[in-house]
This record gives C-alpha cells, sequence and structure tokens, in this order.
C-alpha cells in the first residue's frame, strides 16, 4: 500500500512539475525556427541551409571545413557554391525593418550581393544586385545590376574571384555562360536597335569580342550541352507585320577567334519558310546533340491588314463564351501569356537553307527524343468532351526529323508517360497494365500481361478515389540504363518489367512490413529520359516510407540485394547529394523534435546533425502527438493524428478541435511552428489546451459529404470513448474542402458544437456550375476532381441534395457556425459563403461571416491572417471553453465602427 501510493505521489509530481511549464503565447512565437534549402558544396566538405525564423529574422547558416566553422549571413536565401567549392554566394535582402521603410517611402527594394571565400573567410560585397552566376570553373561570378527607370537592359558586372578584378559590360539584356570553362555570351541593345550586337568574354585569356552587330536585337542566348556552341536569334521587323521574326545564328566552338557563323535569315532565303510563318523568340533554340541542328520554334505571322481597326463609335466590351470553346475565357484569359508565346516546333540544320516545322498545333506538347531523329507531338483535339470535363485523353504522333513524316503511334490515351532513353519506345498505362510501343516498328507490348491478375491490380493506384472511367498507375515508370527494362512502382515495391512482356521481377519486398520504396533521384527536373534512366548495375538509393506506422527512411539495392540503411520513427526529408562525392544531406523532424539537418556518409552512415534549431523549445510546455486506428462506419480501417494540449493533465476532460481535409496522417511526424498567420495551426490550437483531431477521409463516388461523416465521426467517437475529450467540447475546422466538410458536419452530424468553415463550398446545386475562376469550369473539379461526384447534377440529384451543406441548415445540429470568405477568392466563389450565412440566418442560426476584401482563397496579408487567427481562438474559447464572447460574435460590428478603426490607423 505505501508503494503505492508512493508511485502515485510520484506520478502527481512528474505531472506537477510538467505543468510548471508555462504554454506558448504570440509573443514567443517569433523566434521560431524552420530550415530550408539544405544543400552541399561538390566536394561535401560544406552545408549551407537557410534558417527562418516566424518574425522574418532570417539567416544563412554555412558549416563545414577542415575546422568545422560556421559562418551565418542574415537575410541571403538561395545560396549557391561554386564548382571548386571554395565561394558560396547569395543575394542579400534588406532586414524587415528596412522593408518596411522602404516601402512607406516609395522607395524600391532591392537586394544586394555577398559571397564568401570559404578558405579564408573573407566576404565581397556588391549592392544592388537582382542576380548572380557563377563560371563553371568557378573563376567569375556575373553580376546583374538593377535596370535604370524606363529601361528593359542592365549593367553586368563580372567579378574575377582570383584577382578580385571586376569588369563592367552596359545595356546588357541577356547573357549566360557556356557549359564549360568561363565564356560569358551577352547581348547589348543599343539606343533604338542602333548598335546592338551579341558578345562573348573569354575568361581564359581575358578578352571580349563581337561576334556580330546590327540594327536587330539579340535574343534567346542557348550553349550547346559540354561543348562551346552557340546559338541566338537576331530580330528583324517588317513594315508588312506586326509582329517580329528572327534570324538563327550559331558558331561551333565559338571560343576560337575564327569560329565561323552559320546564320539562316527567313527574310533572305524567302523559300526556306512559309512566310505565313516566323521564327519567335519565346521558345529557346535547342541544340541536337551533336550539333548539327537547332531546333527553334514557329508561329502564324499577324500581317497589318489584319489587325482590326479602331471604330468610329465607342464599342462593347462583351465576351462571347461558346458551348464549343474547350477552355472557356476565363481559362484564355489566365492563360493569354502562354498563348501568345505558344510555338510550333520547327528544326533548322545549320548551314541549310530551310527551316522546316515539324508539329502542327502550337497549344500541343512537343518533345524532341534521344537521338534527335524523332519528335513526339500530342493531339487533345479530337476528345473536346473529355478535355472540358476532366477526362484528358490524348493521341501521340511521332515525327521524324529528317522529313517532317507523320505518324499516329498512341490513340486516345489518359496516362501516357513519354518515351524510353534510347527514343525509340513510347509508355503508356491503360488502367490495368503498362505497355510499350516501338515507334519504329509499330510493336505493342504488353508488359504486364503475362503477369496474375492480382499482382496487375497492384499496379493501379488504389489511394486515387477520384472517378475515372480509366484507372491510374502507381506513378510514373523508369528506365533501366541499358534499356532492357522497365521500373514501375506498386503500393509498396519496385517491379523490374521485361521488354518483350514475358513477365516481371519484384526487386524489393516492402508489402511484408507495409514499407513503400521508391528509387531516389538526384536527376535536376529538366533532366532527360536518359540521364533519369536507373543504372541497376550500381547500388541506388531507395526512401522507404512506411504506410501504417509513418516510419520513414533509406535503404540501398546493389546487385540485387537490399539493404535496409535507416529505418525511424521520424520524418526524413528528401536527400540531397554532393555533386563529386558520397556525401548526403537530410532533414530529419518529429512532432516534438525541431527539424534539423543531417549530413552523412556513404550508405548514410556517421549521420552528424549541423543545425540545432528551437533549442528553446524545452523551456515550454509542449503536445505529442499520437497515431490511432479506427475504423469507418462503412467498415473501411482508417488512421486519425491526435494531438495532446500542450498542458495535459491524464484524467482530465478537454475540448477537442477537429481538422479535416482528406488524407492528413502522413504528416504524422511533421514539426509544426507555432505561429499567428497560420490560421488552422494545430500546434497553437494544442497551447490553448484543446485536442486536435485530424482524422483520413475516403470518399466514393457521389457522397463528398457522406464519405466526410463516415470518416469523422467514428474517429471523434474513438477519443471520447478514451475518456480524453468533454463530448460536449468538440468543434470542427476546415478550409476549402475542408471548409465545405466543417459546413456538412455542422448541419448533419450531431457531435460537433460548433465549426468554423474557411472558403468552403456550401450548396452542391449553385456551385456546380460556377467557376474556378484562375483555372476551369467547376463541373472538371466537380465531377472526375477532388468533389467525385462522378455525374452532372440532373443524374443524381438526390445524390445532389443529400451532400449539400445547406439542404440541411434549418436542422444545424451545431449551435454557431463561423464563415470566412476572400472577397476575391477565384477558387470558391465567395458567393457560396454568402449564402451560407444567408441561409442560416433566415432559419435562425447563429452564423457570422467574416469578409476579408479583396482576398483570395486562401489570406495573403499577413495582417488579415492574424485577425482570423485570432477570431478563431476566440470562437472555439467561447463555444469549447466557455470563456467571455467579445462584441464581434455576439452583435457583430457596424459598418460605421469597422469605418472609424480603419480611418484611425491610416
Amino acid at each position: 500500500m505505501m508503494r503505492h501510493s508512493m508511485l502515485l505521489l510520484a506520478c502527481a509530481s512528474m505531472t506537477l512539475g510538467a505543468q510548471a511549464k508555462p504554454t506558448l503565447k504570440p509573443a514567443d512565437y517569433g523566434k521560431w525556427e524552420s530550415v530550408a534549402g539544405a544543400r552541399l558544396s561538390p566536394d561535401g566538405e560544406w552545408l549551407a541551409v537557410n534558417i527562418n525564423r516566424v518574425n522574418e529574422e532570417h539567416e544563412l547558416l554555412v558549416r563545414g571545413g577542415p575546422r568545422d566553422t560556421t559562418y551565418t549571413t542574415p537575410y541571403a536565401p538561395a545560396p549557391s557554391f561554386t564548382g571548386d567549392s571554395r565561394w558560396l554566394s547569395s543575394l542579400v535582402r534588406v532586414s524587415p525593418k528596412e522593408r518596411e521603410r522602404l516601402e512607406k517611402e516609395k522607395k524600391p527594394v532591392r537586394t544586394s550581393f555577398a559571397a564568401r571565400d570559404l578558405r579564408s573567410g573573407t566576404v565581397i560585397t556588391l549592392a544592388d544586385v537582382s542576380a548572380f552566376a557563377f563560371s563553371p570553373d568557378g573563376r567569375y561570378v556575373a553580376l546583374t545590376r538593377y535596370p535604370a527607370e524606363g529601361k528593359r537592359t542592365s549593367d553586368v558586372v563580372v567579378h574575377d574571384l582570383q584577382t578580385g578584378a571586376r569588369l563592367l559590360f552596359s545595356a546588357v539584356a541577356e547573357h549566360a555562360w557556356g557549359p564549360v570553362g568561363a565564356m560569358l555570351a551577352f547581348t547589348v541593345n543599343g539606343e533604338g536597335g542602333a548598335g546592338s550586337s551579341i558578345q562573348l568574354f573569354d575568361g581564359a585569356i581575358g578578352a571580349t569580342r563581337v561576334l556580330e552587330s546590327s540594327p536587330g536585337l539579340y535574343r534567346a542566348i542557348s550553349w550547346r550541352p559540354r561543348s562551346s556552341d552557340l546559338a541566338v536569334l537576331r530580330s528583324i521587323s517588317e513594315k508588312a507585320f506586326v509582329d517580329t521574326t528572327h534570324a538563327v545564328l550559331a558558331w561551333r566552338n565559338v571560343a576560337q577567334s575564327g569560329a565561323i557563323l552559320q546564320s539562316f535569315d527567313p527574310t533572305l532565303t524567302p523559300s526556306g519558310l512559309a512566310t505565313t510563318l516566323r521564327i519567335a523568340d519565346s521558345r529557346r533554340p535547342q541544340w541536337a546533340r551533336d550539333g548539327s541542328a537547332l531546333f527553334v520554334g514557329v508561329r502564324e505571322r499577324l500581317d497589318t491588314a489584319s489587325v482590326p481597326k479602331k471604330s468610329s463609335e465607342k464599342i462593347s466590351d462583351v465576351e462571347i463564351w461558346h458551348p464549343n470553346d474547350v477552355r472557356v475565357i476565363p481559362q484564355q484569359r489566365s492563360s493569354e501569356q502562354f498563348d501568345l508565346r505558344a510555338t510550333r516546333l520547327a528544326v533548322w540544320s545549320l548551314g541549310a537553307a530551310t527551316v522546316r516545322p515539324l508539329t502542327e498545333d502550337r497549344d500541343e506538347s512537343a518533345t524532341v527524343l534521344e537521338g534527335d531523329a524523332y519528335v513526339t507531338e500530342t493531339d487533345r483535339t479530337p476528345y473536346p468532351f473529355g478535355q472540358k470535363f476532366g477526362r484528358r485523353d490524348q493521341d501521340v504522333y511521332v515525327i521524324r526529323v529528317s522529313d517532317g513524316r507523320r505518324t499516329k503511334a498512341l490513340e486516345k490515351v489518359r496516362h501516357y508517360f513519354g518515351v524510353d532513353p534510347s527514343g525509340r519506345l513510347l509508355a503508356w498505362f491503360d488502367g490495368k497494365d503498362h505497355w510499350t510501343l516501338d515507334h519504329t516498328t509499330g510493336k505493342r507490348t504488353n508488359l504486364t500481361g503475362t503477369l496474375t491478375a492480382a499482382r496487375r491490380a497492384d499496379f493501379v493506384n488504389r489511394d486515387d478515389d477520384h472517378p475515372t472511367d480509366v484507372l491510374p498507375s502507381v506513378g510514373a515508370p523508369l528506365w533501366t540504363k541499358d534499356g532492357t527494362r522497365v521500373l514501375v512502382y506498386d503500393q509498396t515495391d519496385i517491379w523490374s518489367l521485361a521488354l518483350d512482356g514475358s513477365g516481371g521481377t519484384k526487386l524489393t519486398d516492402g508489402a511484408r512490413a507495409g514499407l513503400q520504396h521508391r528509387f531516389v533521384s538526384f536527376a535536376p527536373f529538366t533532366a532527360t529520359a536518359a540521364e533519369r534512366a536507373v543504372d541497376l548495375g550500381k547500388p541506388l538509393l531507395m526512401s522507404l516510407y512506411g504506410r501504417r506506422t509513418k516510419q520513414s527512411g533509406y535503404a540501398k539495392i546493389d546487385a540485387g540485394r537490399v539493404t535496409r540503411l535507416m529505418l525511424v520513427d521520424a520524418s526524413l526529408g528528401a536527400l540531397s547529394k554532393a555533386d563529386s562525392t558520397e556525401r548526403y544531406a537530410y532533414t530529419r523532424q518529429r512532432f516534438d523534435e525541431s527539424p534539423n539537418v543531417y549530413v552523412a556518409g556513404a550508405d548514410l552512415a556517421n549521420a552528424v546533425a549541423k543545425t540545432r534549431t528551437n533549442t528553446f523549445q524545452s523551456e515550454f510546455a509542449w503536445g505529442k502527438a499520437e497515431l490511432m486506428d479506427f475504423t469507418s462506419t462503412i467498415g473501411k480501417p482508417l488512421q486519425a493524428i491526435l494531438y495532446y494540449p500542450a498542458d495535459y493533465t491524464p484524467g482530465k476532460k478537454y475540448p477537442m478541435i477537429v481538422y479535416t481535409y482528406e488524407l492528413l496522417t502522413q504528416g504524422f511526424h511533421r514539426y509544426i511552428v507555432p505561429r499567428e498567420d497560420d490560421y488552422y495551426n494545430a500546434n497553437v490550437f494544442t497551447q490553448h489546451g484543446y485536442f486536435v483531431l485530424m482524422p483520413d477521409i475516403v470518399f466514393r463516388p457521389r457522397e463528398p459529404g457522406i464519405a466526410t461523416l463516415h470518416a469523422v465521426e467514428p474517429a471523434v467517437r474513438a477519443v471520447i470513448a478514451k475518456g480524453l475529450v468533454d463530448p460536449a467540447k468538440v468543434g470542427h475546422a476546415g478550409h476549402s474542402q475542408g471548409g465545405y466538410e466543417a459546413a456538412y458536419l455542422a448541419t448533419h452530424s450531431k457531435l460537433f458544437a460548433t465549426a468554423v468553415m474557411g472558403a468552403g463550398i456550401s450548396d452542391m446545386i449553385s456551385f456546380a456550375g460556377q467557376m474556378h475562376w484562375s483555372s476551369v469550369p467547376e463541373f472538371d473539379h466537380w465531377e472526375t476532381g477532388q468533389f467525385r461526384m462522378q455525374v452532372p447534377p440532373w443524374e443524381d440529384m438526390d445524390a445532389m441534395l443529400k451532400n449539400s451543406p445547406i439542404n440541411k441548415i434549418h436542422e444545424m445540429p451545431a449551435k454557431s457556425l463561423l464563415i470566412e470568405i476572400g472577397g476575391d477568392d477565384p477558387t470558391v466563389d465567395m458567393r457560396q459563403g454568402v449564402e451560407l450565412y444567408n441561409y442560416a440566418r433566415r432559419a435562425g442560426k447563429h452564423a457570422v461571416m467574416l469578409l476579408y476584401p479583396g482576398e483570395g482563397h486562401g489570406l495573403g496579408k499577413k495582417e488579415n491572417a492574424v485577425d482570423y487567427e485570432r477570431r478563431i481562438l476566440q470562437w472555439f474559447g467561447h463555444y469549447l471553453k466557455g470563456e467571455p464572447a467579445p462584441q464581434w460574435i455576439t452583435d457583430g460590428q457596424t459598418w460605421l465602427d469597422r469605418k472609424r478603426i480603419l480611418d484611425a490607423n491610416k
């Protein structure tokens, strides 16, 4: 009995000790840190990472070298190392206070340049620099100054990092370092076009020479990879046209002083390009791999006769919306600049007298295949209905570059993945199987057809529950370097498929432990198929993710053998790698563990933390995150994140805020930085004494609201059954899709005392016919997108009504509802919030609406985001904690009172 009493006393002491730590207040948030943009020097000896703070007092942290030296530079995002790892540079922003002062005085806010010699620590700086670029050999850096007012050109300073000498080039419109050595090509625009030129600075000899000069403007510099071949366009104006065509100029091995210019001028060789076409500068010339040709963009000419004439009367500004418009007027308006710059692909063989157009439609996607002998072009025009309403099929054509012969290779494919590294095999998924087509022979191969039905079904992405008549695959396939295999994913594993369709081999065994395996790629986003190809003859890294445990880690596959390198109960960020050595960096975090960057060697061994963020966290009370399993109303196993209050005391019942969207548990280990402008911040909620529940929701067609009930209600009941939460003090918050869910739960569930709906949908019938004003008509998003309604309203009106929050507003069980809308929301029409407010008002329900004028789907102004978060806390504080209600909740705010407050703060 005495031992039991002592144990109770010890537990009580531990609880009191934990409670002695204060919870966070908004004044504490400012110092909170996060990490971003970690990168290693090419030799792997230095790490650069941005330490960002809530109060915007950001800094660049650089650490490494033989003495583990640390340097910091305030307000220096996006650092860059030289290729020899000696220098680190960045643009440097002004402080938040200085920026505020300059903006108040309506003065320009500009960045400066700073570069640090990592051997000596010496720093060089230059004010008023908008961009910088190192030469590949690391000796020079080109610094772009801000243009003078009304000018489109800038001064460019070339700084010699070895000697400190600087060269100034004026009136530069464009510049680019070549891929080898230190050759800087730059274009100079003279006044009125006079004296314009393309010039070359050769850092090897410290000399500059003019490659060509003319009255035309030089644009779109293009270097051939791994060479000194250079191309550029030169503008040509003609009185008969309002647009501009261009000549194509090319130099092979321009580093040689005697490099010969080869050019194509469509005005000098009229037969070389149809007079109805022009060479456009919106597509930068693309070199063939062997340097024998350039691919350029052409588009139709606009002659002076076709330009609308000024009317003698005032004309209407009417917009004509037609049912045959595949892209409706708002889509066309938002893509105007893209449409004006879109081109067809053409080819010019160096020295030839013609430019041959290859593709037919400038709005379609064109790709030059490996080997430069063929080009593919998509064609969506045969399927206008699908393009309008979210079923985007396309044909794929292959065009032979040598003579322009055009062949339809694929017809009506939904999931097309492009071409293999050889430029020969086209790949796609038909909803059941992975396929290839050899466009040189016409042979089609079903890569998975010989596998069992169960195995084939594994390649379908079952996590994607959007309605579709052509199921998607799990990711896109990869190709092996030797061109003999295709690598595809199922939910957990990686498969190697034979190109002859004879079957496949599973390379990993993730299904046994529920571990998802995925190859790690260090190829840049712009990499070609060949550069992205996987070399199975070498050791390869794979990421690991526990689909149920939420663990993460990395493994290695070498000669077919998989070795697990690490697997932790934390979130490990994507790997970054040093260019020339086996050194890696990654971020590790948990809800209760601040993110830090680790650097490790080969096989990710001997990892060392190189940052120490938020060391003061231990001074404050902090909640915990718990992964919770539950079963939906219809028997689906699901999971949820349950965050505990920071001041949690066992045995006490707390209020709870439920936040939903779709799948959220993948963020179980996410560290949540407390801040006031993140208005649904779960950490802030826990600091105010709330449990926070984030359940996963999975959907079935035509049931966006019903599926929400099926998932959320059993999750809430499971928490209540634990005895942690007062069932009378449960609220809900959500935004966009989650805002719709908030409105639906408030009007259809008896578990919620109150709800907060941010930018949500309330009326299924009216919203189906509205617009995503920034992108597409709502029916696209409505049937096959996020709302998953599958059919138009008139085909299932019963489903429309059953899933519409507004349909049950008069029976709303929740005591209150807070509605937030942005006055210029381009995604969810603000009238959805207004409708719900008016319906609730007419039904005698307590619904308060917050309208933020000029705001979009999210609140972009910091003062508005902070205001909304504070009002959410006041709302939940009153309805879930019984705190006194502010006047805006009980009585609102008159227009005159609002105006007086705004006038007083001008």
